[in-house]
């Protein structure tokens, strides 16, 4: 059983001393090298002992473990993201595939997320994919940004698309079809929720079950028992009856 050198970052003393004698006594090809409680400290620490995993914890004072992420051009060690606070879980860390435990978690919970680390290591090894942390810096990086971006993975790598030329998404199963200005389209492997999560927050609304739509793109609302969203690609999206009142309220701030 090869090594995991780790580092755990929490601002809490208590939880990195849980987190390591769970470590100790359970997962012993983690050898824990430091346990810190600031991002800076983190940061002096993996750059002098290039751990190959962090735990990272996302909600702590002064700067939230994100901030770790985005002072490296490209992370050279895996993440696990701790956290008490779900939301965080349930936008772009699950967007992008990538590990997390919500406190507290359980012995299996963590064993079950260094078995996710295992196989990722050994997969970038065996076919130098780009790994779901990369996307997912991507992501927090443009996401934030004035002209905001969104990396979409795909069979062949990375899309890079502009998020205000994407008209809308449409469910198909765990996949979900995206439909840009120029009326071309790209089906990715992510399910629509997904999309929902990472999106809301930039002018997307999840219309009907099947649909999320760019309220920027949007064009005109047609009346009836939930109504129609004409979109500017031309094509009418059906808005679901318990969604609508939501929906309207949304769209009047546009």
């Amino acid at each position: 059983m090869s090594e995991i050198k780790a580092i755990i970052v929490d601002d809490e003393q208590h939880c990195i001393e849980a987190l390591q004698t769970m470590l100790q006594k359970k997962c012993p090809e983690v050898t824990v090298l430091a346990g810190v409680k600031s991002v800076q400290e983190a940061k002096d620490l993996v750059d002098e002992l290039q751990p190959d995993l962090v735990f990272l914890d996302v909600e702590m004072p002064h700067q939230n473990g994100f901030e770790l992420l985005k002072m490296y051009d490209k992370v050279n060690f895996e993440v696990i993201f701790t956290t008490a606070y779900e939301q965080y879980a349930l936008k772009a860390i699950k967007f992008n595939a990538l590990d997390y435990l919500l406190k507290p978690f359980s012995i299996k919970e963590l064993q079950d997320a260094l078995e996710k680390v295992k196989e990722k290591q050994q997969t970038r090894l065996k076919d130098h994919t780009v790994s779901p942390l990369e996307i997912f810096m991507q992501n927090m990086k443009t996401l934030q940004q004035t002209h905001k971006k969104i990396a979409l993975p795909t069979i062949n790598g990375l899309v890079f698309m502009p998020v205000q030329k994407i008209v809308r998404c449409e469910s198909t199963g765990n996949y979900t079809k995206i439909f840009f200005t120029d009326k071309k389209h790209l089906m990715v492997s992510r399910p629509l929720k997904e999309f929902e999560e990472l999106l809301t927050d930039v002018d997307f609304f999840r219309v009907h079950n099947s649909h999320l739509i760019n309220l920027q793109q949007m064009q005109s609302y047609i009346q009836g028992e939930g109504g129609f969203a004409l979109m500017s690609d031309g094509t009418q999206v059906e808005v679901s009856r318990r969604r609508k009142a939501d929906f309207l309220k949304k769209a009047m701030q546009f």
